[in-house]
Parts: C-alpha cells; structure tokens; sequence
C-alpha cells in the first residue's frame, strides 16, 4: 500500500497544480450495451464528472454509438395543419402506446429511416399515420430530446401544411391510431379533459388554442 502511495507521489510530482487540476476534474465515461433489440436498447454508462466518485446510469438509445451519434435525430413529429370545407383543422392522432397502456394525444410523427432526408420521412410518416399528403414544410426544428433522463432519443418538430382524405389504409398493423382534425374548440376541451397528451404536443396544443395558429 505504501509502495503504491509512494509510486502515485511520484508519478505526479513534475505535474504542475493546474495539470493535477485538470487530472483529477476530468470527466470519463464507458458505455456497455445491455440489449441487442431491434428498435432500441439499453446501455450502462459509467462516468465521472468533476472530482466525483464513478457512477452508474441505465439508459434507453435508439443509435447504435449514442454519444458519437448524438447530433443526429431519431424521429420526427408532424405538427400539421390542414384546410376543411369547415375551416382550418389541427391533425392530432389519439395513438395506443404500450407502456402507459392507454391512448396518449399527439402528433404523427415516426422514426427516420436510413438514406432518408426530413420532408422524405414527414411525407411517409403523415401518409401512413393519417392517409393525408404532405403539401409543404413550413419549419423544421433543430432535434429536441424526448425524456433526457431516461434516454437521448431526439427528433425534429416539423410545421406542415397537409391536404386529402382520412384514411387507414396505409396503417401499419401493429399501430392503433385514430385521427383527429381539431378546431380551436376541440383543443381547449382536449386540454380541459383528463386524456393523456404527449409532452410535446402539450404546450404546442395550449399555443394553437390561444391563438389558433402554429407559427
């Protein structure tokens, strides 16, 4: 133990104080992937930061790397507006979700798949959600993170413009979602209810019923 004590006085005599500074301040942090899904895993991180003792943390990642991949968006949500012979109409989607095993209010959105751009992945996911077509991309956000104590999922808030019919016809079997065309009314006395509502659509929802618009 001395002879240990003795090499680290050593070792660290010829360092300067703020070299020592720096040693001891610096952050470190090891990855261990738990799962192998096809969707999303789990990871172990180990880290320090600033002096502290090593920790532990079980997180939840879509990317294969996700601290080298971090700058990259997993998904994107569709905040979309469309025009009705009865006025404008906000699309929100009434979507079961497994685990809160109940119907959560939103907006279609859906992942980004390899070679895809933005607007590709906006007017696939608005098609297959909702069976509306894409008329144009009015806004794209920089990525925005789900729940960033539980995992680094992000995406990008999309504004659109949305035209056509209803449809389920291009619905994904495993996927139960109802589609709603909203005035302003009926997102007041869907923030007036006790129904789930996605934590990024809420305040976007509270927005459109103050002012009717999403600019």
């Amino acid at each position: 133990m001395l002879e240990d004590v003795r090499h680290v006085v050593v070792s660290y005599a010829g360092l300067k104080p703020e070299a020592l500074w720096r040693m001891f301040m610096s952050d470190s942090y090891k990855l261990n992937k738990l799962t192998n899904c096809n969707w999303a895993n789990l990871f172990e991180v180990r880290f320090k930061r600033k002096a502290q003792v090593e920790k532990s943390w079980i997180m939840c990642s879509r990317k294969d790397k996700p601290r080298e991949d971090a700058a990259k968006a997993d998904a994107v949500v569709i905040v979309a507006t469309i025009d009705t012979d009865e006025g404008r109409r906000l699309v929100v989607t009434k979507e079961f979700r497994v685990p809160i095993w109940d119907f959560e209010y939103g907006f279609p959105a859906g992942l980004i798949d390899d070679g895809e751009d933005i607007e590709q992945t906006v007017s696939r996911e608005l098609k297959e959600e909702t069976g509306l077509d894409l008329v144009r991309v009015k806004h794209i956000s920089a990525p925005v993170f789900s729940s960033a104590g539980l995992t680094d999922e992000s995406c990008h808030m999309v504004l659109a413009e949305a035209e056509g019919q209803v449809s389920d016809e291009w619905l994904d079997h495993t996927e139960d979602i109802e589609v709603l065309l909203l005035d302003v009314e009926g997102i007041r006395d869907l923030l007036a209810s006790d129904k789930k509502i996605a934590a990024k659509a809420w305040g976007l929802l509270r927005y459109y019923a103050q002012t009717g618009q999403i600019e």
